[in-house]
């Protein structure tokens, strides 16, 4: 199933919000804003070519994308879709086996145990100042909650 489909009455259930992490701390934004471009300069330096100072400041930005763009996270019966800049993904509950909560989001593992894996293959969801409501949405969908593990 797709998240456009259709839902029955029984599976009405949604969540949706969004967070800009760069709003959210301006004096960390600022911070990271100027390693960022202290980054280019010192390649610029270090290599003497404008153009991969340049570079070295673009791949920063797009690897940070999710901190200065606006991601928008909705949790429905049928699984959890994710917007961003960059794309939108879509994971179904079955998809995971366990979930972390911590202060500032969600882990949703697809596995069972923790795994070396789980930073490169887990959906992280931040709360944005939501916490409660998304901790009860992902344990009535996942039910394994291994936060005070």
């Amino acid at each position: 199933m797709q998240p456009g489909d259709s839902m029955s009455p029984d599976e009405s259930a949604r969540l949706e919000w969004s967070v800009l992490p760069f709003k959210e701390n301006l004096k960390r934004s600022m911070i990271v804003v100027g390693i960022i471009i202290g980054s280019g300069f010192v390649v610029y330096l270090g290599f003497g070519d404008v153009f991969l100072g340049v570079l070295s400041v673009v791949i920063l930005l797009v690897s940070l994308h999710t901190y200065f763009t606006r991601t928008t996270y909705c949790l429905t019966s049928k699984g959890v879709e994710i917007r961003s800049s960059l794309g939108r993904t879509f994971k179904s509950w079955s998809e995971f086996k366990r979930f972390h909560a911590d202060g500032k989001g969600i882990s949703l593992s697809p596995f069972e145990k923790p795994s070396r894996l789980e930073p490169f293959r887990s959906v992280r969801l931040l709360y944005g100042g939501n916490r409660e409501d998304v901790v009860e949405f992902v344990s009535k969908n996942i039910g394994r909650d291994t936060t005070d593990n």
